[in-house]
Formats: structure tokens, sequence, C-alpha cells
């Protein structure tokens, strides 16, 4: 009787655990796993992060959220992955962009994985829906063993703007994040 228990027991440790991967997964997962940051990898990405930018200030706070991804109708599960709400102010301290107080679930800039495994690159992709559905890809990465400064990288990848967008035409149209910069952390 001793040897059933621990046996069912066990098993239902292992089951349970079954279901969380480690981020580095590049694998398939069971519906509603959790592909957790067991290693605390995404920690030194979350904070306040800052840099100049054609005579702005970039300002973008980076944290860790546990995600439900559900765009594989099939296939749902969980992710920890980095959201950013970001700020951008002129030469005065006017006000150009400001996500900052939107909900996290709402979050225009969300992470998505390391590269490979051997990467210290992370992707991230950008959806505007107030700027005509303005999306692009962003990739960050740290340039010191401090990791105190971060590499940024966004492509821009919005490929059609419609004449009901309250931006058709504008010239220059609004660019709320920097192309490429080096990001101090705060």
């Amino acid at each position: 009787m001793k040897n059933t228990l621990a046996l069912i027991t066990f098993t239902l440790i292992i089951s349970c655990n079954a279901q969380i991967y480690p981020l580095r997964t590049y694998s398939i997962v069971p519906s509603n796993s959790y592909i957790k940051d067991l290693n605390s990898e995404l920690l030194s990405y979350e904070g306040m992060w800052t840099a100049n930018w054609n005579g702005k200030v970039f300002f973008i706070e980076l944290k860790k959220v546990k995600k439900y991804f559900t765009h594989l109708d099939n296939n749902p599960y969980y992710m920890d992955v980095l959201i950013g709400k970001f700020k951008v102010t002129d030469s005065n301290g006017q006000v150009l962009f400001d996500n900052t107080s939107i909900p996290d679930n709402n979050a225009k800039v969300v992470g998505g994985k390391i590269f490979s495994p051997t990467s210290t690159k992370y992707s991230l992709r950008y959806i505007d829906p107030e700027i005509c559905g303005m999306n692009g890809l962003i990739i960050i990465n740290f340039t010191d063993s401090t990791k105190t400064k971060l590499n940024w990288k966004f492509s821009d990848m919005t490929d059609i703007i419609t004449v009901d967008c309250q931006y058709y035409n504008a010239n220059p149209f609004p660019q709320p994040l920097p192309k490429n910069i080096i990001l101090t952390k705060q």
C-alpha cells in the first residue's frame, strides 16, 4: 500500500511538473503548458531604460509577465515574456507619445523568445492600433557585462496605411520608436 501511494504521488508530481518548460524551449509544447523563465534570464532586462534620440528622450519600462498565447487555436500556452510601456518627450519635455498607463494586457510592446539556445538577443513585437496599426520587430541585447546598456533595433513592418487612418498622408508620419539606439538602465 505504501509503495502504491508513493507511486501515485510521484506520478502526480511528475505530471504536474511536466507542463512547465524552460524559457529556451524551441519545440511545440502541449496545450496549456507554461514556458517559464526558470533561470531568471529576463530579470536583467526589467526596469526603466532611457536614451536620447533625434532631439527626443525615449523612456521604456520593461517588465516580465506571464502571458497566455492563443494564436494557435489547438495549442494555447502560457509563457513568461517582457512587455514594454514607453513614453517619448521632445527637447522641451512635451510628451509626444505615452502609453505607460495602459494595462499590461494591452501593452504595445510584447516579447517573444530568445533567438537560439546560445543567443543573448531577445525579440519583441510592436503593434500600435492608435497609429494606423503600425507594427514591427524589436531586437534587444546587452552591450556590456554589467547589463546596464541595451542595444535596441526596431524594424518597422507596417505595410498599408488606409485613408481612414488619422495619419494618412501625414508628413512626417509619426515615429514613436527609435530605429537603432543604445538604452541606459536607470
